[in-house]
């Protein structure tokens, strides 16, 4: 048993994904790796990577201990690595966790490229010892893909993206089941690492994700049926996938030179290209099945059903199909109208016009807003039409000194996000003179 077993590190890393690094030989010792002096093998190793445990708070783990380490981190992971290598030789399986471990510490310092060669070094470990298919690499992965998207290499952040599937579909078989966290995993760090709208996204990433989501909804639909929760979802995100795609491809209202017609999002009228009405389309066609696999289950409230159809009209309004959303929105209605647990619930459900962040309007980043305008809160009185348009919008309480490009920038803001109208009686109406309470740094952040 190595020394190192009472004190067996196993890190699982929240933050997300190797490339031609990881054919770099493994012979070089730690010191040299980072430029220090040799040092002589230390003794009571558990009790180094103990004290490693508890000083890297990036490793996840939390110890109650009043364990302080006199020395700095770097130097205590490679005092280990040392010792690892001098008595078990360069690819011992701890090393694996070690060389995450001091990766990690040289991220906090900010020393990326140093950080992503103790990464490579232990994807290198764990392929020798459990094969090049082995997911243990996927941790070390994702973090060399965050490094490479810091440094700016977004094909290789991609390359690597590919590399993580690869791995997993080889080592577990692209149709299994078990792919579907995989999947997740891969589609989150898409989504909040270069998400939908960003200035480096462009169409090939949109059809990346479009990919990603249709196998998630095959493998859904083959593991569970039709009628799993799982699977609806599966396809409602599937359909948001295909709107940003049309999104991107299309131009706004805004974009035409008409800032109170379009809240940003894109039109329908007339022909539509090959390629946007395809994702039309394909995106119809999903939020569709949504809506019918969530009628399907038996076991789904009146709650829930209302909220598909809900959603649906929501696309349905977005893309100027206004009676069908209508349609949708009072079917909606009835659903919890008819039911004895939710009927309470019925004229409240749509009682005021909301904003439709289920859309995810491509607003922009805060760094984008003017400074004096992040996190501050304004009163928006504004029109909200029966098909879901906003009219006369003004800002009601504006700090004194704001300027006139201030104001006309909130109100570019508030017109960024759609609204799904309200409901009086079951009808849908226009709802005139509502206030709305806009927070800035909230709707940069809304889902």
């Amino acid at each position: 048993m190595y020394a190192i077993g009472l004190v067996h590190l196993r890190f699982e890393i929240s933050c997300m994904p190797v490339g031609d690094h990881t054919k770099q030989a493994m012979t070089t010792s730690a010191t040299s790796f980072y430029g220090l002096r040799q040092r002589q093998p230390m003794l009571g190793l558990g009790c180094i990577l103990a004290g490693l445990l508890l000083l890297d708070p990036a490793l996840g783990q939390e110890v109650d201990t009043g364990y302080v380490s006199p020395r700095e981190p770097v130097n205590e992971y490679l005092d280990a690595i040392d010792h690892m290598e001098a008595e078990y030789g360069p690819y011992a399986t701890e090393l694996s966790d070690l060389y995450l471990g001091l990766g990690q510490t040289l991220m906090n310092r900010g020393d990326y490229e140093q950080a992503r060669d103790a990464f490579h070094r232990g994807v290198m470990v764990v392929r020798v010892n459990s094969g090049p298919n082995s997911p243990e690499q996927t941790n070390h992965l994702y973090l060399i893909a965050n490094i490479e998207l810091v440094l700016g290499n977004l094909k290789a952040a991609d390359d690597i993206l590919h590399n993580i599937y690869f791995v997993n579909s080889e080592y577990r078989g692209e149709d299994n089941p078990e792919m579907l966290p995989v999947l997740e995993r891969i589609y989150q760090w898409y989504h909040v690492m270069r998400p939908p709208g960003s200035e480096d996204v462009d169409y090939v990433d949109y059809k990346r994700t479009i990919k990603l989501t249709e196998q998630m909804t095959r493998l859904n639909e083959a593991a569970n049926g039709m009628e799993h929760p799982d699977t609806a979802l599966a396809y409602r995100r599937l359909g948001e996938t295909h709107f940003q795609a049309y999104r991107y491809l299309t131009p706004t209202e805004e974009e035409e030179g008409n800032l109170f017609l379009g809240n940003e999002i894109p039109h329908t009228r007339g022909s539509l290209p090959d390629r946007p009405r395809k994702h039309y389309t394909a995106g119809r066609r999903a939020y569709d099945k949504y809506v019918e696999f969530v009628l399907a289950n038996e076991s789904s409230t009146p709650l829930e059903q209302a909220d598909a159809l809900a959603d649906l009209a929501d696309w349905c309004l977005v893309f100027e199909k206004s009676n069908t959303a209508r349609n949708l929105y009072e079917q909606a209605y009835q659903v919890l109208a008819q039911s004895e647990e939710y009927a309470v619930l019925a004229d409240s459900y749509m009682g005021q016009p909301q904003p439709v962040h289920f859309f995810k309007p491509q607003q922009r980043s805060l760094e984008d807003v003017p400074t004096e305008l992040r996190e501050m809160s304004f009163d928006i009185s504004m029109t909200v039409t029966s098909v879901g348009r906003l009219r006369f919008v003004e800002v009601l309480n504006a700090p004194e000194g704001t300027s006139k490009d201030d104001l006309r920038e909130i109100k570019k803001l508030v017109l960024e996000t759609p609204f799904r109208p309200a409901m009086k009686e079951g009808e849908v109406v226009t709802i005139k003179d509502f206030i709305w309470h806009y927070a800035i740094a909230l709707q940069e952040g809304a889902s």
